[in-house]
């Protein structure tokens, strides 16, 4: 093994890592889920008018997951607190199930403010309406 390749295999064995972390993460947040009993998680669906699987979908995605949204929002000049609750609920769980994370995050570091609203956001007509909105 030569010098050189070491600092690409710790790459390697990070990214390993940072996955294996990632899963346990997930898994960690759907046993919480589990234990919770049926009739609170039931509670918890009906509340956040979602269904079984949205939960479950949610519980392995980071908590993070919907960080963009309120970069997106701020791009916008919408105030998050200002919002709805249940609009600001539903904005958050279409982020958090939205594919198409890693193509938004490179959006917002390097596309200039002047750019298209990006048709691939679930949130794109609600933030248009809710600028539009703010304006009148």
């Amino acid at each position: 093994m030569t010098t050189q390749s070491v600092p690409q295999n710790l790459g390697f064995f990070r990214s390993i890592g940072d996955a294996w972390s990632r899963y346990r993460r997930r898994r960690a947040a759907v046993a919480e889920l589990q234990a919770i009993g049926n009739a609170e998680l039931e509670r918890i669906v009906q509340d956040a008018g979602l269904t079984f699987g949205d939960v479950l979908e949610l519980a392995k995605t980071s908590g993070e997951s919907a960080a963009l949204l309120y970069r997106r929002l701020e791009q916008a000049g919408i105030e998050p607190r200002s919002l709805d609750s249940a609009i600001l609920r539903d904005m958050q769980r279409c982020c958090s199930f939205c594919t198409s994370k890693s193509q938004c995050a490179h959006e917002l570091e390097d596309t200039p403010k002047a750019a298209s609203w990006p048709d691939y956001c679930p949130n794109q007509f609600t933030i248009e309406a809710l600028g539009a909105a703010k304006c009148h």
